[in-house]
């Protein structure tokens, strides 16, 4: 039920129009970092939209129906694609109605794609397995705004509680056995008994945090260890602990601990 996101940077004059979308039960939903000159969509021979696009706008295409579009201008967006089968399957989960169509205006500006759009464009740049469970819950976290925001889709009321103490005992074992390997929240929901965006929300209701700022905190404490207690090179401990690659590693240590690995480790030695 996973999205994709597709980062578009480039440039294009004229009106000469892209070639037309496949015809698929999906939706294209682009986001404009910055504003965009001239757009038009053209749909059966006819122009359908054209004007320009501020930044932080979005478009919306329903994908079931072929579209042509021509662009003027610099472009820098994220393209979301959303198949209905992960907006019907995110229905069920909410037990809510399933998504009809999806709609926003287009002079709006998008409050919560915007920062998700920015969050997300340096995780998908570092390409480290560290950066699964974050990435995941952001698109679990744009999937639910564009359902509820774009779909008017309307969850039950009843909130959903935390995890059953088995349930939480068990994605935690799962979290400190594997911290170094490539774990998702869709894996570890899915020995919870749990859907991934259940799963993901009950687990901060549980323990007061997110999938990925839980995982982080084992992956740091580790990595400390290692650091005081060994004379292994900071690479090898990047990899030993979860993170990929050595710079990655020091990105997160440096935010989450406020200094390089190298430093800490000069001033904690015993």
């Amino acid at each position: 039920m996973w999205i994709g996101v597709t980062r578009l940077i480039g440039s294009r004059s004229g009106n000469e129009r892209i070639a037309p979308t496949a015809e698929e039960d999906a939706f294209s939903i682009v986001h404009f970092m910055r504003s965009i000159e001239r757009h038009e969509r053209w749909r059966q021979g006819y122009c359908v939209f054209g004007g320009a696009f501020a930044a932080d706008t979005v478009s919306v295409l329903d994908l079931r129906e072929p579209v042509e579009c021509a662009i003027r201008g610099d472009i820098d967006a994220v393209q979301y694609y959303i198949p209905r089968a992960a907006l019907d399957a995110f229905a069920r989960e909410n037990d809510a109605r399933p998504v009809s169509t999806l709609a926003w205006c287009r002079q709006m500006p998008d409050p919560v794609a915007a920062p998700l759009s920015r969050l997300l464009i340096p995780a998908l740049r570092g390409g480290s397995p560290a950066n699964d469970l974050f990435v995941e819950q952001l698109c679990l976290g744009l999937l639910a705004h564009v359902a509820c925001a774009y779909g008017g889709m309307q969850p039950a009321t009843s909130a959903i509680g935390g995890l059953a103490g088995w349930q939480e005992r068990r994605a935690r074992e799962i979290m400190h056995a594997r911290f170094a390997t490539r774990l998702t929240i869709a894996g570890i929901a899915r020995e919870c008994g749990l859907t991934a965006s259940h799963f993901a929300r009950a687990f901060r209701r549980s323990t007061r945090q997110r999938p990925h700022e839980y995982l982080t905190a084992i992956r740091i404490a580790h990595a400390k260890e290692l650091a005081r207690n060994s004379d292994l090179p900071l690479s090898d401990i990047a990899l030993l602990c979860g993170f990929g690659d050595q710079s990655y590693f020091t990105r997160t240590f440096t935010r989450e601990v406020g200094t390089s690995p190298g430093l800490w480790r000069r001033t904690h030695r015993p």
